[in-house]
């Protein structure tokens, strides 16, 4: 019964140690789980940063364009306002022009005594 005994105790301690020697394998296996998963996580974050970044840049960027097309609006009417300033001061000019040539005929009719 002896003999039983310390075969179930030597049984019992080959067990133990295999399943601390298990348990430990299993830890470390954790850990590195535990460890690739805070990479997966920072890689995360990372990105989710990146993401970020480019909205903002993407804001920004619409909001120039937007500021661009105004101004571009602005250009056109300016130019549009100054063709037809051009277009007054063109008929304009051509209208003194045949007022100057009437008026020179009417003048050139008078001759100064010396």
């Amino acid at each position: 019964m002896q003999e039983t005994i310390n075969e179930l105790t030597s049984g019992i301690k080959t067990t133990a140690e295999e399943l601390g020697t298990a348990y430990d394998e299993a830890y470390k296996y954790a850990e590195k789980a535990t460890t690739s998963l805070r990479e997966v996580v920072d890689g995360i974050q990372v990105i989710a940063d990146s993401a970020k970044k480019i909205k903002e840049i993407s804001i920004e960027q619409a909001d120039s364009m937007e500021q661009v097309e105004a101004t571009a609006e602005r250009i056109a009417e300016v130019v549009q306002n100054n063709s037809a300033a051009a277009q007054e001061t063109s008929a304009t000019s051509e209208e003194l022009t045949a007022q100057a040539t009437t008026l020179s005929g009417m003048v050139s009719v008078f001759k100064l005594r010396q």
